[in-house]
């Protein structure tokens, strides 16, 4: 059965109209090009790296050269160095993707992707150091979970790095399918495929969309980033968007996806596919500017955590609520602040959103009241305090349990 996520449309349109989250612009604030230029130079073969038995060139990333073995091997090393635990996901004989993946606080069985293919072109006794093809998509994944290690979000996210994406897609076809056969739910994947490469200077880049699940709805995302956050690229949409990398797995899958990329067309790299396909010809601030734009949009989709806001604020008009300590090893005090007597019902939730323990039903009166939330009998893990009025209004605070 292929899993169609269709998110509600109040989600799919609230990115559009809100302002800057101040995590998603301390996490853009938090991008180093330098860091990101270290690791395509690393995967190109411009400079050596060390595996485990001595320094090693990674000369080529094609499918058929050992260095595509090794290039492997370097992800998950990165991987594992940041804290993550990698997973090499085998498909054929050769071909392995790496995946690792970033549990939500909320939603943990709400996937979104950041991702990109490091296998490369082109194939035979050619070197094959495809910087920008896709070098580039791959030091911004690698960006992002540096930056993302310890920064909570509602959605669980997934970094990939794609095998055989120059084979068709092999290795991403193999992953959307799989999980679209197990009804996994996806969010959306946010696809980078070459984008660091401006040979005129105008700042042009394209945002691929197709009428699959909530994809139109992830490139109105990415414009509002570009737009909240003054990120300057001159961003153009393409609808329908091309089918020739990993984004289109997912379409095919059933699952939202956005491709972005540099101008390919009328702007194409003409060191690609080539053993000139290097760092040197790199628009750097450009790159950086399209990797900022990439992870922001992840960041948007995956909805940083905050354990102390509140949803739906105008619903109890009047009300106020929170909690303290936040996170808590055992049970925490919740107030609540009204300004006009009312019949309350106050329930604890787990992550499921399954009702736990019943906490009051009856009327608190004006002023500020304190309740005890039990947490220190359940187990380690994200709670919701949730706080209804007889006309139906509702407010949320969540609590995170630890060990």
């Amino acid at each position: 059965m292929i899993k169609r996520y269709l998110l509600p449309f109040s989600f799919l349109t609230s990115c559009a109209v809100c302002g800057q989250d101040p995590v998603v612009q301390g996490i853009l604030d938090a991008v180093s090009i330098d860091s990101m230029m270290q690791s395509v130079e690393e995967m190109s073969g411009e400079v050596s790296v060390d595996l485990g038995s001595g320094p090693v060139t990674i000369v080529s990333r094609h499918k058929d050269n050992a260095g595509n073995n090794l290039a492997q091997q370097y992800f998950e090393q990165r991987f594992t160095a940041m804290g993550y635990s990698p997973v090499a996901q085998s498909f054929n004989a050769t071909g392995r993707n790496v995946i690792v993946t970033k549990p939500g606080m909320v939603h943990p069985e709400e996937i979104v992707i950041l991702c990109a293919h490091y296998d490369a072109m082109p194939g035979g006794l050619f070197a094959a150091p495809a910087a920008d093809d896709d070098g580039s998509g791959c030091g911004a994944v690698l960006e992002a979970a540096r930056i993302l290690r310890d920064i909570p979000f509602e959605c669980t996210i997934v970094f990939a790095l794609w095998d055989e994406e120059e084979q068709g897609k092999v290795g991403s076809i193999y992953y959307a399918q799989n999980m679209a056969a197990n009804d996994e739910l996806i969010r959306g994947a946010v696809n980078m495929d070459a984008i660091a490469y401006d040979g005129n200077g105008d700042t042009k880049a394209r945002v691929h969309v197709r009428p699959v699940a909530n994809s139109f709805a992830m490139g109105d995302t990415v414009f509002a980033v570009l737009d909240r956050y003054n990120i300057d690229i001159d961003l153009l949409l393409t609808n329908p968007g091309a089918t020739y990398s990993d984004h289109a797995s997912f379409w095919s899958a059933g699952y939202g996806a956005v491709l972005i990329i540099e101008e390919f067309g009328a702007d194409g790299n003409p060191q690609y596919h080539t053993p000139n396909d290097r760092v040197q010809y790199f628009d750097v601030p450009y790159y950086e500017k399209l990797a900022k734009l990439s992870i922001g949009t992840l960041a948007t989709l995956a909805v940083p955590f905050d354990p102390a806001a509140s949803i739906h604020p105008d619903e109890m008009a009047g009300s106020s609520i929170y909690a303290y300590p936040n996170p808590t090893a055992s049970d925490a005090m919740m107030w609540i602040e009204r300004s006009s007597n009312g019949r309350t019902s106050i329930s604890l939730l787990n992550s499921l959103g399954q009702e736990v323990d019943h906490l009051f039903d009856g009327i608190i009166a004006k002023g500020k009241q304190g309740l005890v939330v039990p947490l220190a009998q359940q187990a380690p893990g994200l709670y919701s305090v949730m706080v209804r009025s007889a006309d139906g209004g509702q407010q949320v605070t969540r609590i995170l349990r630890t060990p």
